[in-house]
């Protein structure tokens, strides 16, 4: 147990030191490419009024269980700039797709105002923290709809030099899908995927 206590301080101690001497400066400058995978975490389904959870979960509407929803894939870039040594502000591109039944893809493009927190900063590793804010095109089959979207991100980079990093980030990615016509009401859904990605940035 004392050890275990060592231990704890001890990374308490190196946290709060990185915390008490940033790396980043206002005005530097980060850019970063993610690609990983995409899990289906819940569908909020307007049609039943239920939620499903996990992969395999049911799409908006009344679609047979056969057109459930899958792991599919997610990319996205991003650039931000530093307001002060612990903040930056920035947007973020980003794709996705997710399989649904058989030879179905169904698809977010997002476009997202993007703030991040870089609580730990070693200058050779990071703990960003972020959160997405935006809109959402979405398309399934013959439908397309543009809707709101909200993600937030946490996660680790290490990085090999002043410039090149790498690392693992995670986060939910939150979609609603709101039709207010009577004959389109039953499609109503509430959204949200784990985006599991691997992330290199480049910051100058």
């Amino acid at each position: 147990m004392k050890k275990l206590s060592l231990i704890l301080l001890l990374a308490l101690s190196i946290i709060s030191g990185a915390s008490a001497l940033p790396y980043y400066d206002t005005g530097s400058q980060m850019f970063t490419i993610n690609v990983g995978a995409a899990i289906p975490f819940f569908t909020y389904n307007g049609f039943d009024d239920k939620v499903y959870f996990g992969p395999g979960t049911n799409v908006p509407g009344d679609e047979p269980q056969n057109m459930n929803e899958y792991v599919g894939g997610v990319g996205s870039i991003s650039y931000q700039v530093f307001v002060s040594p612990y903040w930056a502000l920035g947007g973020e591109l980003g794709y996705q797709f997710n399989y649904a039944g058989v030879n179905n893809i169904g698809s977010n493009v997002p476009i997202m105002f993007k703030v991040s927190a870089y609580p730990v900063q070693t200058g050779l590793f990071d703990l960003p923290i972020s959160l997405g804010i935006g809109m959402n095109y979405i398309s399934f089959q013959d439908d397309s709809k543009l809707s709101f979207s909200a993600k937030v991100e946490f996660g680790g980079m290490f990085y090999f030099n002043d410039e090149w990093g790498l690392g693992v980030l995670a986060g939910f990615h939150f979609i609603p899908e709101i039709y207010l016509t009577e004959e389109r009401s039953i499609y109503s859904a509430i959204k949200a995927y784990a985006p599991i990605t691997v992330s290199v940035a480049y910051r100058h």
